[in-house]
């Protein structure tokens, strides 16, 4: 890979900013599940699962990480790179396990079968599973671990931590490979990409019992690795057209409505399970049309307010089940679910300026990379 010591380019504004609309569908899938917010059958039917939310973060991921090192990463630059992943992702992923830690401690103390079998995926005696299951998402872990008892307590949804971490090893060997390639070889190696994820997905339910297929299909790092490689070639793609010097606003903004109206339809229609398989190449189209266009739906997505929520969604997508549990605990009921909705979504903004960035901050200064003040370029769901 070509040697570079140049600070990575900021993350596109408007980029940031629909991260918040992802963060949000996760949230209000599972309030949804856990029977705070009461939709009509069709509504449930698209936001009761927030699989495919993620999937567009590992779509944008590989796009942003991408945009700001597809340049190429030398010996200096790789370690930068990996120090810089690992701010992003360390001081909330620590933060949101402190925060579950009284949940945890209320279950224990309460004697809550109950809720540590729905919640936990915890029979019996807990003890030995919550420390491996600590350990594990200390680790970055949990998705690779097929066990309730391993991956569901504490905080579930770092499960995505765990794919993030494995596509960050892997991204200096992924983008300078998607890169040397043409356009057309590109296009076959997304093809067959496709395909594979597919006969893989279709593959698990007759090779394995479901409580172990349904876990490789939604959680298992390498089952989503393609959705990642697929933002790094769109990025790829939207470089190559931006070098003509040509603008492409108008067809950029066409491929941005096709593609919502793509994941409407299939959100709907669903005509194949998961839902997020067919959603990942309208998630690219998206992502690509947004960061083609000088101002993505209308310079809204461009106003600083939208971008701090798209800042703060990290610190939003890893708090907001240990602050519903104990909304539960609390006993706040469904009565309350726009105000705990309002409340989780105004504390991630805090916690993003108190300690999300502050702590970024201090690891890079501390390992000699230079702090940016732009928005950070690491996408992580």
């Amino acid at each position: 890979m070509r040697s570079t010591s140049r600070e990575p380019r900021s993350a596109l504004p408007a980029l940031t900013s629909i991260r918040f609309f992802a963060a949000l569908w996760v949230v209000v899938s599972h309030l949804a599940v856990m029977g705070y917010v009461n939709f009509s059958a069709p509504v449930r039917w698209v936001a009761g699962d927030s699989r495919p939310a993620v999937t567009f973060f590992f779509v944008l991921s590989g796009f942003i990480l991408a945009h700001n090192y597809g340049d190429g990463l030398d010996g200096e630059g790789m370690r930068r790179f990996y120090v810089a992943r690992f701010a992003r992702i360390y001081p909330m992923l620590v933060f949101s396990l402190l925060l579950a830690a009284p949940v945890t401690a209320i279950l224990l103390i309460s004697d809550d079968h109950a809720h540590l079998f729905e919640w936990y995926g915890l029979p019996g005696n807990p003890a030995l599973p919550l420390i491996a299951s600590l350990l594990a998402q200390l680790l970055c872990l949990t998705a690779w671990l097929p066990f309730a008892a391993l991956n569901q307590p504490w905080d579930g949804p770092t499960w995505s931590i765990s794919c993030e971490a494995f596509f960050y090893l892997a991204f200096p060997l992924l983008v300078a490979f998607v890169k040397r390639i043409t356009p057309a070889q590109r296009g076959l190696l997304l093809l067959a990409g496709f395909c594979a994820q597919g006969l893989w997905i279709a593959a698990l339910p007759h090779l394995l019992p479901p409580s172990r297929s349904g876990f490789l299909t939604s959680q298992f790092p390498p089952t989503h690795l393609f959705e990642f490689v697929l933002g790094i070639a769109a990025q790829c793609y939207c470089r190559e057209l931006q070098r003509g010097g040509r603008r492409y606003d108008r067809e950029a903004l066409r491929a941005s409505l096709l593609a919502v109206l793509g994941i409407g339809v299939l959100s709907v229609w669903r005509p194949l399970a998961p839902a997020y398989y067919l959603l990942s190449p309208c998630f690219a189209l998206l992502v690509g049309g947004i960061a083609m266009q000088k101002r993505p739906a209308w310079g809204l997505l461009g106003l600083r307010p939208m971008v701090v929520l798209g800042e703060a969604s990290f610190s939003l997508y890893l708090i907001h089940v240990p602050l519903i549990h104990l909304a539960e605990l609390a006993g706040i009921g469904p009565r309350g679910a726009l105000a705990l909705l309002a409340g989780m979504v105004g504390l991630s903004v805090i916690l993003f300026f108190a300690i999300e960035r502050p702590m970024r901050t201090a690891i890079l200064r501390r390992y000699g990379q230079r702090a940016s003040a732009a928005p950070s370029p690491a996408i992580t769901a």
